[in-house]
């Protein structure tokens, strides 16, 4: 049963590609947007993750990027397009395929612990399934250019290794090291070294994991190992930009998207529109020399607003919430008419419900179990989700909210229903 469940996450992921992806069979993986594609180029030019362009709305004053990107998506293009040429479907296809591989684990997990009541078993089942049917998670699983396409699996794994927490067999037979430990720091690296903005959403894991795991010598691993990823990453960019750093430089340039005079007008955007098109008017009148200056003038704007206008950063926030939480329409991609109109509405119910449903799930078993959050395994698991949930929304409450945004939560809400229908 379980192989059937694993070959239908995959067939259905493998059709979604060539459903969403044909039409750009012959595109080029180097115009691929968000500067993966010149970040690929250049990566597989030896010159790092380099990216000069005016994309960022600097008209007439192209700025050289070092370190505007996480690595991530861009070695994963690289190593499709060294293994199978500049073929975007072929690459999206092993793309694919390669990030699904966490998510096959988090199935794994999950079914070692199906319960064993007949009604819980087919209600597990389909919460498993039930993803690959919401067109914004499947938009995650094929993506090659936005950055939630590479958390989304690291992500459920991270959870599905939380929520179900059954040590794994030790590496070594005298538990010096533990596989589920080594398996779980190297699925929070890949949340954060897929999106920097994951920061606290890798905090709340790991904390999670001290909470759930007793023996020193795991949570020594943990730590060593998910430390590795933003010192390292650090190290890199000072490296090729000059300056220390465990996010990117285009961070200031997000938080001023969200707060200017001009957000309340133009959020959310359009269907089929972001937020992108009014990068020019946030740098009008200003020349940048390097991307750090770039970065630095704009968050110094955005912080200014903010100390500025509390009362319209509260209404933005508001709207945000919406978009993450609420709303059933997609915002910050491209515009869907017909069929595939009414898939998308459908989908993106289905995630509200099993959102509020994991919520309410997780509220309920937190508060309401006799044992408490300190020795009952279930309120732990409520609380932990509960936290992850407001870490992933957090940094687009303080920035700006899309749909894909939400979309990382997708697989972990149906995680941590799946945790309480398995309780016996």
């Amino acid at each position: 049963m379980l192989g059937l469940l694993i070959s239908a996450a995959v067939g259905i992921s493998l059709a979604a590609v060539w459903i969403f992806d044909h039409a750009s069979a012959g595109t080029s993986l180097f115009a691929l947007a968000n500067l993966v594609g010149p970040t690929t180029d250049s990566l597989l030019q030896g010159r790092g993750l380099t990216a000069c362009t005016e994309t960022m709305g600097t008209v007439g004053n192209p700025v050289c990027f070092h370190a505007g990107r996480m690595p991530l998506p861009s070695m994963v293009v690289a190593l499709g397009i060294r293994l199978l040429g500049n073929s975007f479907l072929r690459v999206a296809f092993l793309k694919t395929l390669l990030l699904l591989v966490p998510l096959e684990a988090a199935l794994y997990l999950v079914w070692r612990q199906m319960p064993r009541s007949g009604w819980r078993r087919i209600c597990v089942v389909a919460l498993l399934l039930a993803p690959f049917g919401i067109t914004a998670f499947l938009a995650n699983v094929v993506n090659l250019q936005v950055e939630e396409g590479y958390s989304y699996s690291f992500l459920a794994l991270a959870v599905a290794l939380l929520l179900f927490g059954r040590p794994l067999r030790d590496v070594d037979s005298d538990g010096r090291l533990g596989a589920r430990a080594v398996f779980f720091a190297l699925a929070v690296d890949g949340v954060y070294l897929a999106k920097s903005s994951m920061a606290p959403a890798v905090a709340v894991l790991v904390v999670g994991f001290l909470l759930v795991e007793r023996r020193a010598m795991q949570r020594v691993v943990v730590l060593l190992l998910v430390a590795a990823a933003p010192l390292g990453w650090a190290m890199h960019q000072h490296h090729a930009s000059g300056r220390y750093s465990i996010g990117t430089s285009l961070d200031g340039m997000n938080l001023h998207k969200a707060n200017n005079p001009e957000f309340l007008a133009h959020y959310p955007p359009p269907p089929g529109a972001s937020l992108d098109k009014f990068n020019p008017d946030l740098n009008r009148g200003v020349r940048f020399d390097d991307e750090w200056s770039f970065n630095d003038y704009h968050q110094k704007k955005a912080l200014e607003y903010l100390k500025a206008h509390p009362g319209e950063t509260l209404r933005g926030d508001v709207r945000k919430l919406q978009v993450l939480f609420v709303s059933v329409r997609k915002y910050g991609s491209t515009d869907s008419h017909g069929a595939m109109l009414l898939l998308e509405t459908a989908g993106l119910a289905m995630f509200r419900v099993i959102l509020w449903a994991a919520l309410g799930g997780a509220l309920y078993v937190l508060i309401w179990r006799r044992g408490g959050l300190g020795s009952d395994p279930l309120a732990m698991a409520g609380g932990i989700f509960l936290a992850l949930v407001a870490a992933c929304a957090l940094p687009y409450v303080v920035g700006f909210a899309y749909t894909r945004h939400a979309s990382v939560l997708i697989y972990p809400a149906a995680l941590m229903c799946c945790r309480i229908l398995v309780e016996e």
